[in-house]
């Protein structure tokens, strides 16, 4: 469900001689936590109003042939590469659409950049992404809408004004419930745990990891990060 580049909960009874472990909750970014209730069942996302760019200087491309390219954190790993076989498959589905996945070998924000910028030069119609760096990537993603191309991230955001729309696989305060009550069912509540993460700037991962430090707090206070 989650794999190499998503946040990683290892949950693990560890002794108490762990000493030098990092602060509690290291990873987590600085926004406002919205933890769910303790007893909350899954439900539906509330629609949100748009708070996306907008392209400019658009050209006509009704009737057209489309590229786009989608540009994830690396290439090469298990999850991008089932992104990328279902972009591939819906850009088929459509008829129109030629896709390509197209990015950096590791997670590194300005490599990404590069490869945003290039396509950006060859003129492509769409650009897909996920962010390694919400605020490093905002100004080449506005040189993009600037351009008049469609820009979209999933899995990941930018600053919103950056792109069109965000694509969320899930809430992130769904995710912090469903992961702190597993964890707490598997170990019990008075176990210490460790969080790995891919990096402490990636948005995706921090945001997971302040939502689940609030639920934590407020429905299982017992587990300690170690």
């Amino acid at each position: 469900m989650l794999r190499t580049t998503l946040a990683v909960l290892t949950a693990l009874t560890l002794s108490t001689s762990l000493v030098h472990a990092q602060s509690p909750w290291t990873g987590g970014d600085e926004l406002p936590t919205n933890p769910l209730a303790c007893d909350a069942a899954p439900g539906l996302a509330v629609a949100k109003p748009y708070d996306g760019g907008v392209p400019t200087n658009m050209p006509d491309r009704k009737g057209k042939a489309i590229t786009i390219v989608d540009v994830p954190k690396l290439i090469g790993i298990g999850y991008f590469n089932a992104t990328s076989k279902g972009i591939s498959e819906a850009a088929t589905e459509i008829g129109n659409m030629t896709a390509t996945t197209d990015g950096p070998t590791q997670a590194n924000i300005d490599d990404q950049i590069t490869v945003i910028d290039n396509y950006i030069t060859k003129g492509v119609d769409g650009i897909l992404f996920v962010a390694n760096d919400p605020v490093a990537i905002a100004p080449v993603l506005k040189k993009a809408l600037a351009a008049g191309i469609n820009v979209v991230g999933y899995d990941a955001n930018s600053q919103p004004d950056a792109r069109q729309w965000f694509v969320n696989q899930a809430e992130f305060d769904g995710i912090a419930k469903a992961m702190i009550d597993n964890l707490a069912k598997e170990v019990g509540e008075d176990a210490s745990f460790a969080i790995v993460t891919s990096t402490f700037t990636t948005p995706g991962q921090g945001r997971w990891i302040a939502e689940m430090a609030a639920y934590a707090a407020s429905c299982h206070p017992g587990p300690k990060v170690a």
